[in-house]
């Protein structure tokens, strides 16, 4: 052993060979022994642990290969992810690692997975790894979509629940009929302003089941600042757009603010947000005051007992805001990527979709949802839409709030684990041909998406686009009713075809990945396609109607919005 300066010998207390001198007992006396050996238990426990999580490390998921230090970073905010995620499955298989800072991503390949780690084992699968830009710079601690698992987030998480059950959005039918019923004449009086449209009837329908308000055109106030908003929540969950997301330490080190300005854009951005929420609730409070307000679920939420569930105003007005935030993109997005697939298969999908149609419906009057049972094709195109594109281009991830194990694979506690949709549904195992899009593939199914979701059997999930566990969508039973609706009566007024160049040619419409736009939405590049009317006589029936919507009103008093505002005792 070598001495230390001044030393004469082995170390105190210990005999030449390092074992423990009989003789420091004595010195020691009871209380220090008992010391000593606490010491000592600490110290081979801890050892211990960490050969014991040695142990379990060695059984992590195959990791992808990346950067030396950043690891995958780079590859998570890529807008080729679609690509790589694909890739990764098809070589690592059923689920697989990839690491972003200091935090591992475990990706989950198979629908036996997802449903027995994130349906299955919810309970420590349904947190969210804490955002220092997203959730707390950029959102006050308040967006939903960001929120740990707690208290705040079930009361807030019962709330929308309670907003959009399938039995409330069943009564939400008069609302999205209306807005159909004017998306189908502004086809008809604008059709190559499609894009724009389907984006007006969406926000529309969710801003009335919340404060009861229309927008009846695109270009107006209350729109450009709900679209403000989309565009900086956009900016702000982009994967790896900011680094102190990857590398969450960074928020605690003043340094960093000195050379990003990270922390200045997330407060600004919350703030122009709040002002923007905040002025829609207190237009909502002041006008219940005066007794004007319209019938809603804004309404009624105003007159529950939001605070002595522990919210504050502004937090109440940014659980509106969420359901906005959710509700203005989504359903808009996936009608543009529909109408990208129709284009990318010529005429095959239109005659399909028209025959089924006419059929079923006939050219006396536009479809409703009680021929939905009676149109399999075209349930079979909203489903197709959401395997082909999904909105959250990304996928949903989940935090795991303590250690687990699947098939002999083990997912450390503050991993983050993600549902890749992009593996699920571009495996060719199970969906031949994925490039495609193709409604045939669900022909024949028959279960909604809450049915599949609910089903034991993985295998007859039909997508994973509303994500699973607690963390679960919970505005697919609107989404799925509102995409079967307006693609019905597309199909049914309209033909869909390639718009023409100045020489007659037709204008290609890219339906690879490259033709998403950049950031966290699978929404397709803008692009340009014919859309006209099938005949005088559909033209007359959609412009009657509509003018019939207009002179009977929306009845909003008879709308049931939920079955009660607050409910904070869910299972957690």
């Amino acid at each position: 052993m070598t001495k230390s300066a001044g030393s004469s010998g082995p170390l105190r207390g210990f005999g030449p060979s390092g074992v423990l001198d009989p003789t420091i007992y004595a010195y020691l006396g009871v209380p220090g022994l008992l010391a000593l050996g606490t010491v000592l238990a600490i110290v081979s426990l801890t050892f211990y642990h960490l050969w014991r999580r040695d142990q379990r490390l060695r059984h992590l998921p195959p990791k992808v290969p990346g950067f030396p230090i950043i690891n995958q970073t780079l590859y998570h905010m890529q807008d080729d992810l679609a690509t790589n995620a694909i890739k990764w499955t098809r070589e690592y298989g059923e689920i697989y690692r990839t690491r972003t800072g200091m935090t591992d991503w475990i990706w989950l390949n198979s629908g036996e997975a997802v449903k027995e780690i994130i349906d299955r084992k919810s309970s420590i699968y349904s947190s969210r790894l804490i955002s220092p830009m997203g959730f707390e710079a950029a959102s006050g601690g308040r967006r939903v979509v960001f929120m740990p698992r707690g208290k705040k987030w079930r009361t807030i998480r019962g709330i929308i629940h309670k907003l959009l059950t399938p039995k409330a959005a069943k009564s939400y039918a008069p609302i999205q009929t209306f807005e159909a019923k004017q998306l189908s004449v502004d086809l008809l009086n604008s059709p190559q302003d499609f894009y724009m449209h389907n984006r007006r009837y969406t926000a529309s329908l969710i801003l009335q089941i919340t404060y009861g308000r229309r927008l009846p055109k695109f270009e107006c106030e209350e729109m450009h600042k709900i679209f403000e908003v989309l565009i900086r929540f956009g900016q702000i969950r982009r994967p790896g757009q900011w680094l102190v997301d990857s590398f969450p330490s960074l928020a605690n080190f003043p340094p960093f603010d000195l050379v990003s300005n990270w922390r200045q854009f997330g407060k600004e951005c919350h703030l122009k947000d709040s002002k923007i929420w905040m002025d829609l609730w207190t237009r909502m409070r002041q006008e219940i005051e005066a007794g004007t307000a319209p019938h809603s679920f804004g309404k009624g939420f105003v007159h529950s007992d939001w605070a002595e569930k522990g919210l504050d105003e502004l937090q109440a007005a940014y659980v509106l805001g969420t359901m906005i935030e959710a509700g203005s993109e989504t359903t808009s997005v996936q009608l543009n990527n529909t109408l990208v697939g129709i284009l990318s298969r010529g005429r095959e999908v239109v005659k399909a979709a028209q025959a089924e149609l006419d059929r079923v419906v006939g050219s006396d009057r536009t479809p409703t949802f009680e021929d939905e049972e009676n149109l399999p094709y075209i349930r079979a195109m909203v489903k197709e839409v959401n395997r082909w594109r999904f909105v959250n281009k990304f996928g949903t991830n989940h935090y795991a709030t303590e250690e687990g194990w699947y098939k002999g694979y083990f997912i450390p506690k503050g991993s983050v684990v993600m549902i890749n949709i992009w593996g699920l549904h571009y495996d060719p195992k199970r969906f031949p041909d994925p490039e495609k899009y193709e409604p045939m593939r669900y022909y024949n199914h028959k279960l909604s998406a809450a049915e599949s979701v609910a089903a034991g059997d993985p295998d007859l999930r039909d997508h994973w686009t509303y994500g699973g566990g607690r963390r679960i969508c919970p505005g697919m039973h609107v989404a799925e009713r509102s995409l079967f609706l307006n693609i019905a009566r597309l199909m049914w007024g309209f033909d869909v075809r390639h718009a023409k160049d100045a020489n007659g040619v037709d204008i290609p419409v890219d339906s690879t990945f490259t033709g998403m736009v950049p950031g966290a939405t699978a929404a397709p590049i803008p692009f340009k396609c014919d859309i006209r009317v099938r005949s005088p006589k559909h033209e007359r029936i959609l412009r009657q109607e509509w003018m019939d919507a207009q002179a009977e009103g929306l009845k909003l008093e008879e709308i049931n919005f939920g079955d009660g505002v607050v409910e904070e005792d869910i299972k957690a």
